[in-house]
């Protein structure tokens, strides 16, 4: 018997979702087809516990997933507290787990809607990606050291364009000169498709630059070292991962938890993807963030990402302290542990 749980008063045992348009579709095989319904292949659909492993990963999540907890006011948006259990969070393996579907979820389950839309407080539209790397190669699979190098040198004299125009670049590379531990520090990059991001970290200074990405990559420069989410859980429960001086991502973690890039759905993958960082960081090290940013004007465009202001916006960064607000179309926030 499949165990049933509750989200928001919907209960369900399971849900099935289709990787064209999300309907549920019966896979009794004495059910008599519904007519004007077109009968879809079993190699497009894959039927998994998703609200089991969803309720699996609430349970240790305890606190940190309730988006109704109040704040109290910051510099830049309310300050969230919440207790992180950093062990149950790294150890649960549905979070790191793929949605399995041949494409990407195109729409979402309205059992999750719920959650997704933070009791509808965050609004909900649609944008369609299929970009399925988790598990796989990353789309750039190979860095070489010349590349990070020439792109260091780039970045010095304020031309790197890197994924998003060299404004984007420079106000990244702004923010790393507000954030504590960058200077000789081990730094993880959260999310890169090409190491851009890692240029930018070495050229202010960074000792050390370990990358989490979905997809596998082969780094060639020796201050570069890369790794996938399960390898990062396994070094992290085996004692072997260490920890980390500062933390930077850019236009990667408001991603997380929405199918397009392999993971399986999950309301609350970027938040707990920044509380695995914030486990793994040193006290008086740092978060630097950039995400499409409009405090008044929010919305959750699935499956392609989250636009943060001032509801999720918190909960993102929750025990993280705001110490500096930079620019950029994806406005670059740092924090501080």
């Amino acid at each position: 018997m499949t165990a049933t749980w509750t989200l928001h008063d919907k209960t369900a045992s399971s849900v099935t979702v289709h990787a064209l348009d999300n309907q549920k579709v019966s896979h009794d095989k004495s059910a008599a087809p519904v007519l004007g319904m077109p009968v879809v292949p079993a190699t497009t659909v894959t039927t998994y516990n998703l609200l089991d492993n969803l309720k699996s990963i609430r349970q240790d999540c305890g606190d940190l997933c309730n988006t109704s907890r109040k704040g109290s006011p910051g510099p830049y948006f309310d300050h969230i507290n919440a207790t992180i259990n950093c062990n149950a969070i790294l150890r649960n393996e549905y979070v790191d787990r793929g949605h399995g579907l041949p494409r990407a979820p195109k729409t979402m389950p309205e059992e999750l809607r719920n959650e997704f839309s933070m009791n509808n407080r965050v609004p909900l539209k649609s944008w369609y990606f299929n970009n399925q790397y988790l598990g796989k190669k990353a789309a750039s699979p190979v860095w070489t050291e010349k590349t990070i190098e020439d792109w260091i040198i780039l970045a010095k004299e304020g031309k790197l364009k890197g994924n998003y125009g060299a404004a984007e670049t420079n106000a990244l590379r702004d923010g790393l000169k507000h954030a504590p531990g960058i200077v000789n520090g081990r730094v993880m990059v959260i999310g890169s498709e090409i190491p851009w991001v890692e240029a930018c970290v070495l050229e202010a200074g960074a000792r050390e630059v370990v990358t989490l990405e979905y997809g596998s990559i082969i780094s060639e420069h020796p201050k570069v070292k890369t790794m996938i989410p399960l390898d990062f859980r396994m070094r992290y429960l085996n004692n072997t991962l260490g920890t980390f001086d500062a933390i930077v991502s850019f236009s990667s973690l408001e991603h997380s938890g929405l199918g397009r890039y392999g993971d399986a759905l999950n309301p609350w993958g970027d938040i707990i993807a920044v509380a695995r960082a914030w486990c793994v960081t040193k006290p008086g090290g740092s978060l630097t963030i950039g995400v499409q940013y409009d405090y008044d004007h929010e919305y959750l465009s699935f499956n392609a990402a989250r636009w943060y202001g001032k509801i999720r916006y918190p909960y993102l960064t929750t025990n993280w302290k705001q110490h500096y607000r930079g620019h950029g179309s994806q406005r670059v926030h740092v924090f501080t542990k």
